[in-house]
């Protein structure tokens, strides 16, 4: 700015505006990654969690109600947690919300099909949920890091 007014010139604006911008890029720039890991965390433990849900049925030690408890946690733990950022990209709350919905409608229907239909175990639709699971986490880190 010039010293002797006290607004910028209108070339100083367009420089203290760019300047601006590229601060909040990079404030913003790596604020999906937090986010995109508790995706990615969350595809991991429910791909592994429906070949547990396998093991567990073969078995019959009724651990579903371990797996499910390990499930709310996973599910508290994530909505809390993410949503305790101080940056965060535009339309984060929506994006975030709907793909945690999504992921946990999935990953409840997959339990229940797994318990009602089949109450000795399937190996191959309990490896079939864990992709289904796993793609779904994965497609919502994907979503965050391209927002």
């Amino acid at each position: 700015m010039s010293q002797h007014n006290s607004s910028p010139s209108a070339e100083e604006a367009r420089e203290l505006l760019a300047r601006a911008e590229g601060i909040g890029t990079s404030a913003t720039s790596a604020a999906g990654w937090p986010t995109a890991m508790v995706f990615n965390s969350l595809a991991i433990i429910g791909s592994m969690m429906m070949i547990g849900f396998h093991i567990v049925a073969h078995t019959g030690y009724g651990a579903p109600l371990m797996a499910m408890s390990i499930g709310a946690w996973a599910m508290i733990t994530a909505f809390t947690w993410t949503f305790m950022h101080h940056t965060t990209k535009a339309g984060f709350s929506k994006r975030f919300t709907t793909s945690l919905i999504a992921y946990f409608v999935l990953y409840g229907a997959a339990i229940a099909t797994g318990v009602l239909g089949f109450p000795n175990g399937s190996l191959p639709y309990y490896i079939s949920a864990a992709v289904v699971i796993a793609a779904a986490g994965l497609i919502a880190a994907f979503r965050e890091l391209r927002a």
